[in-house]
């Protein structure tokens, strides 16, 4: 054959598998065709779908100057030419895709032949289904998928960069981009490119004979993955190439369950099968993106049957002794036998999530475990009228578990312990070593028309049989009790509306002891807002203006820290409200610290210092940021030889204390201490206000908004509860929530100093005298606005009730009980931060005269 006429070399075909001849030359059906016609050309294509094991082969009508040649062997099965022959054996254990490439070669030409085989399972994963609509056959297919939940069918573009769509009913009108697709309704107007009209489209006109087509979720998109088909070298996207073949990089729009930003309402999700194959990306709603569609039941993964992959068993429960308390971690894992459990303590965080929602509050739940060898064995079949509750009584009189409020589970309880795989076909019992294994049979639920029964370990789907009065059934017994959460003063419930300010202005128009009774919780313990008193300076250090003057030259000079970079005013400025304005002070060679620096002022009147109240006095208090590796990182001992060997120090210090030689730590600290007790706040207009109220019953130091904060702070907001009286703070240690326990930003609080297991979490309550000066706020810095201090506390703060083992941990941290939902308006919110620039007066920059300061 001259070399000019190889072109028109016809391929003879014929394939034979290891149960059947099939066609191999570009087909996919399993019948048998003519094979011999010099006619046919040659296939650079094919493809073919072969079940595990299988073998195919084809013989090509060959020249004598040509030969065959093997390129690229498969990776799930056995490629080889012999002669004209190709041959390939699937592999026992592979499923996919494979590519193998072979060549017909002669002198001048080679020419390429790409076969794509589909290995299968005996029951395959894919099959292509009739589109059902002539019209749109060449633009879409239909893919059945046994992998996906309970079975699924794919609508899949075969042109996906052609059929373009905004998500849901938004119109593709951002500018640049456009839809294509091509869409008319019944009267043949043309409709936008939505996917909400595709979807629309797609059930009138029964695709593959279904009308539930919807956009897919992630799961759904990310079940169709397959990262051994991915390659970007050729262009391969990470989905089966045999089923679909058209699908590339290209980005396909989600449903808007699997939206992390919903409140974002012209954003919804995305994923591709490129770099976004394992992720959902949000997009414009008016961008136009691909489109899959799917059909089939949807699988709702907020429920624990139905989650991809059981929560294993080692994670899902605590073994609980007769007791109710946890077998040692040791042994949560051995046999029944070796360490019998009475009961479990469920710990899946979906099971919680659901009765949250069904109950509205969260529960701890409970499984009694069966014991064969007595009234808890699942081999008594029990009637529903006499049986079940003489059993429950007994068991309740028992207190098994120390408890005594066991039950029959409802059926949606019960069918949290069942589960259904993606290929299985019904619902199975989960965890049944957990359960010591219960008896085959069937169980009673409680249903919402009456009582209900579950044939376990394996029912068919998750609706309870109907009984009559002479069924009898088996029991596994659960109980649940809700956690004991705050909820708001029923003082202030429904009393949230703006007030009558003459009538609340003739309320506190008198002296503050005739004032509206406060909202608090022990008001025998309660005292009154008032004015500021005077400090007090303690008889073994008195004041005297040598030491206050000594005390103001030691805190503004670094030479007491060890790089000599740092002073006591470096986190106490006076211009900062005697703070630094940081979350967390730095200190020696910038180390950041754990805590925020609280204001100076008014520590005269703190009988306790420090967030953790590590310090008793003011003397104590002042030497141990010098100490402190993190803040001025210097030793006393070496200090004190610095000090006494400087060129003002000692006779300032003689000056100061004439009775001692030499500068000790007892006089550095009494210096400091003193200076610190001057730094008083000046007269805010909130100590006018008492005072013109309690003198004449004159009210008009404070606006309408404000005095219905200074209300709001008294009672809707239940302020006064920690913090009262003229300094308002009660000086006490209280739990608000912000332990981060066991978390990277963990701060223990007094645990730290007395190791208590109920001070987990405590700090100190700050004063809020001069409150809007010493931002940001809490120990840690956290807040920064008073709007985010306000709007936590109205929420009630980060109450994180203990779960699972926490449960079990004495210094779990316990928010404090005097914390609750205040549910304050927005105008009550307001109100209240305009009454709190009442008591901020303008931040004192030197110390206090002695006048100011009550000293004759």
């Amino acid at each position: 054959m001259k070399i000019s006429t190889l072109k028109s070399i016809k391929c003879q075909l014929v394939v034979i598998t290891s149960c059947a001849l099939l066609v191999a030359c570009g087909s996919d059906n399993n019948g048998s065709s003519n094979n011999n016609s010099s006619s046919t050309p040659l296939q650079l294509a094919p493809r073919i779908q072969l079940t595990q094991g299988q073998t195919t082969t084809k013989q090509y009508a060959l020249t004598s100057t040509q030969t065959l040649q093997l390129i690229q062997p498969g990776l799930y099965g056995k490629a080889s030419v012999q002669g004209n022959t190709f041959t390939y054996q699937a592999n026992a254990d592979a499923q996919g895709s494979d590519h193998v490439k072979i060549a017909v070669v002669s002198n001048n030409k080679v020419e390429t032949v790409n076969w794509l085989i589909r290995i299968n399972k005996p029951t395959p994963r894919f099959t292509t289904l009739s589109l059902k609509d002539k019209t749109k056959s060449k633009e879409w297919q239909c893919i059945a998928d046994s992998n996906i939940h309970q079975g699924v069918v794919w609508a899949s573009p075969l042109q996906p960069t052609m059929q373009t769509y905004a998500w849901g009913d938004w119109q593709p009108t951002l500018p640049d981009f456009q839809a294509q697709c091509q869409f008319t309704d019944r009267d043949g107007n043309s409709q936008a490119c939505t996917t909400d009209t595709l979807v629309d489209y797609a059930n009138q006109q029964n695709w593959c004979g279904r009308n539930d087509w919807r956009l897919p979720s992630s799961y759904e998109i990310e079940g169709l993955v397959s990262e051994q088909d991915y390659a970007l070298d050729t262009n391969q996207a990470a989905v089966d190439p045999y089923f679909f073949s058209a699908t590339g990089f290209e980005t396909y729009w989600l449903a808007d369950d699997d939206n992390q930003q919903s409140h974002a309402d012209n954003i919804a999700p995305t994923r591709d099968f490129a770099s976004g194959r394992h992720t959902a990306v949000v997009q414009n709603k008016r961008k136009p993106k691909s489109v899959m569609l799917v059909s089939g039941v949807k699988r709702d993964t907020t429920l624990p049957s139905e989650q991809k992959e059981p929560k294993a068993e080692k994670d899902s429960f605590i073994r609980l002794d007769n007791s109710g308390l946890p077998l040692p971690k040791s042994q949560q894992s051995d046999d029944y036998a070796d360490a019998p459990w009475r009961c479990l303590d469920d710990m899946r965080g979906l099971v919680r999530d659901n009765l949250y929602l069904r109950d509205k509050q969260f529960s701890n739940v409970y499984w009694l475990t069966p014991n064969p060898q007595d009234m808890t064995n699942t081999n008594q079949q029990l009637s529903i009228q006499t049986g079940v509750p003489s059993v429950l009584a007994d068991i309740n009189q028992a207190q098994l578990c120390g408890r005594h409020d066991w039950r029959l589970p409802t059926a949606d309880e019960l069918a949290m312990l069942l589960y259904k795989g993606e290929q299985d076909s019904d619902y199975s019992l989960l965890y049944e070593t957990s359960l010591n294994q219960p008896e085959s049979g069937d169980y009673w639920v409680k249903t919402t028309s009456g009582y209900g029964l579950y044939s376990l370990p394996s029912t068919v789907d998750l609706q309870p049989k109907s009984t009559t009065d002479i069924d009898t059934g088996r029991i596994l017994l659960i109980a649940t009790t809700f956690e004991n959460r705050a909820t708001e003063d029923p003082r202030s419930v429904n009393n949230h509306g703006q007030p009558n300010f003459n009538r609340l202005r003739q309320a506190y128009a008198s002296n503050s002891d005739y004032w509206p009774q406060p909202f608090v919780d022990d008001l025998s313990s309660y005292q009154e807002l008032g004015v500021m008193p005077k400090p007090d300076f303690p008889n073994d250090n008195p004041y005297s203006e040598l030491k206050v003057t000594l005390g103001e030259k030691l805190f503004f000079d670094p030479f007491l820290s060890q790089a000599g970079d740092v002073a006591c005013s470096s986190c106490h400025d006076p211009k900062l409200g005697w703070g630094d304005g940081q979350e967390v002070s730095i200190g020696h060679d910038r180390q950041r610290g754990k805590r925020n620096a609280p204001t100076i002022v008014n520590s005269a009147f703190l009988p306790v210092l420090f967030w953790d109240s590590r310090a008793a006095t003011l003397e104590q208090q002042a030497l141990m940021p010098i100490q402190d590796p993190l803040e001025m990182a210097e030793s006393l001992p070496r200090l004190l030889s610095r000090l006494n060997s400087h060129s003002e120090y000692p006779a300032l210090f003689k000056q100061a204390f004439p009775e001692n030689t030499d500068i000790t730590e007892l006089q550095l600290g009494m210096a400091l201490a003193t200076f610190q007790r001057t730094i008083i706040s000046n007269p805010s207009r909130f100590d006018t206000f008492v005072t013109q109220a309690d003198n004449s019953g004159d009210t008009t130091a404070l606006s309408d908004k404000e005095l219905w904060g200074l209300d709001i702070f008294r009672r809707n907001g239940r302020c006064v509860n920690c913090h009262m009286g003229a300094e308002f703070t009660d000086h006490k240690m209280q739990n608000v929530g912000l332990t981060y326990y066991q978390g990277f930003y963990e701060d223990l609080g007094l645990y730290n100093v007395d190791n208590n297991p109920s001070s987990v979490g405590k700090f100190k309550t700050p004063s809020l005298r001069d409150v809007m000066n010493n931002h940001p706020w809490f120990h840690n810095g956290l807040l920064d606005t008073m709007e985010g201090v306000i709007s936590m506390y109205s929420a009630g703060m980060a109450d994180n009730a203990p779960f699972g083992w926490n449960k079990y941990d004495p210094t779990y941290p316990v928010l404090s009980e005097q914390i609750r939902p205040l549910n304050l308006t927005i105008a009550e919110a307001e109100a209240l931060q305009d009454f709190l620039a009442t008591i901020t007066a303008p931040t004192r920059q030197n110390p206090a005269t002695k006048i100011e300061l009550g000293i004759h």
